[in-house]
């Protein structure tokens, strides 16, 4: 399995909504691109784990890192290569999904269709939100594509 994001806007997050949540790194210098964001602690649970219990969302926000997004957002693949669908994909999508928004998530899936895709009801972390459902839709994806 394997776990794509679309960099080409549809699944970058559109936080602004929420206001000014990014508290951003600049790991090159203060004259170049972020290199680096993560959410605010006060708008973490309101965007990322609005469904979790809020004992979760505390662990999680304790143990939350900056994401790197130079990296992420320069990551291409070499070439055009027919061997990257060789690699079976599914997707699953968080339905009520503040920071990879439900239409963002469609566009993905249509762009590079993966050969499963599953829904479940839950927040940006489905688990902390639905831990045993997450487990039970990971048990059928890794299935459906040949994982014993």
């Amino acid at each position: 399995m394997a776990m794509f994001l679309d960099v080409k806007l549809q699944g970058v997050p559109d936080l602004s909504s929420f206001g000014d949540v990014y508290e951003l790194g600049f790991g090159l210098g203060p004259d170049q691109p972020p290199t680096s964001a993560i959410v605010k602690k006060e708008f973490q649970r309101k965007i990322s784990y609005q469904l979790s219990p809020q004992e979760d969302s505390t662990l999680a926000a304790m143990l939350l890192r900056p994401g790197p997004i130079l990296a992420i957002s320069s990551a291409r693949f070499k070439e055009e290569n027919d061997d990257i669908d060789k690699v079976m994909r599914v997707y699953i999508k968080t339905t009520h999904d503040h920071v990879v928004k439900p239409h963002q998530q469609e566009a993905m899936i249509k762009r590079w269709p993966p050969s499963e895709v599953y829904a479940l009801d839950s927040d940006h972390s489905p688990l902390f939100s639905t831990p045993f459902l997450l487990f039970g839709l990971l048990i059928k994806a890794a299935a459906s594509v040949g994982c014993h």
